[in-house]
């Protein structure tokens, strides 16, 4: 069902967004992508073009809007439909107040917050030329009201709450296009690898999410038909300190 569809992932070029890049393409899915380094760029598409798929790589730093500019216009060039945004990408803080300088707490809500909401308007104009549009936002569990169980930084989790709301509010907005857009809250989790199934056999509380669940979620999400939007999806499993205890 996603064969044809052209995809957008930000923070393709490691980790969580490339695993998402490898795995859309094999569905046949067109993937484009952003990363901040040529490297991680070139690793990305290597894996999927080794396996016959189709994906681009774009330089783009999120914490700046000249950037993010340059990365819209090149995906909007080609005047095609924008199926599939999905907005990964964040930078990663923990500690305290005392324990971060002011810049970081400034690149850590700009590339998680900022540099997600500018995109997303830039990219409307594709997104609209979509008959079946979905923005899926990886929001994670610092993004649940109440939730503290996390090293992260205060800023990381102002991030996430803002994100969160941005969302929630798109999704209300978009609905009356026919635009579906989705919040995802996951808890700590690895990319155990690109084909490794998920262990079905470990209880609850034993290890840490497998990220090809959140995928899994993602591709559920995906394909089903347009009368079911689905606005919000929690995850329930241990912080990586739970599993320290």
């Amino acid at each position: 069902m996603l064969r044809g569809k052209r995809a957008v992932i930000t923070g393709g070029g490691g980790g969580f967004g490339q695993a998402l890049c490898v795995w859309l393409a094999r569905e046949g899915v067109e993937v484009m992508f952003s990363a901040r380094r040529v490297a991680d760029i070139e690793k990305t598409c290597s894996i999927i073009a080794a396996e016959g798929g189709r994906a681009t790589g774009y330089l783009c730093d999120l914490t700046q809007p000249a950037s993010i500019s340059q990365f819209s216009s090149q995906l909007l060039s080609a005047d095609k439909p924008i199926d599939i945004l999905i907005l990964n990408a964040a930078q990663w803080l923990s500690g305290t107040m005392d324990d971060q300088p002011g810049a970081e707490i400034i690149t850590t809500i700009s590339s998680g917050l900022t540099g997600s909401i500018l995109l997303t308007q830039t990219l409307l104009p594709g997104i609209r030329r979509s008959e079946s549009a979905d923005i899926v936002s990886i929001i994670s569990a610092c993004g649940i009201p109440n939730f503290t169980d996390s090293i992260a930084h205060p800023a990381f989790f102002a991030s996430k709450h803002g994100l969160s709301g941005f969302t929630t509010k798109l999704s209300r907005q978009l609905s009356k296009e026919n635009i579906r857009v989705t919040g995802l809250y996951p808890p700590d989790f690895d990319v155990n690898g690109l084909d490794a199934s998920v262990d079905i056999q470990s209880r609850m509380g034993e290890s840490l999410m497998d990220g090809r669940s959140i995928w899994e979620t993602i591709c559920f999400v995906l394909t089903q038909p347009r009368s079911c939007h689905i606005g919000s999806i929690y995850f329930q499993g241990p912080t990586r300190e739970d599993l320290q205890e």
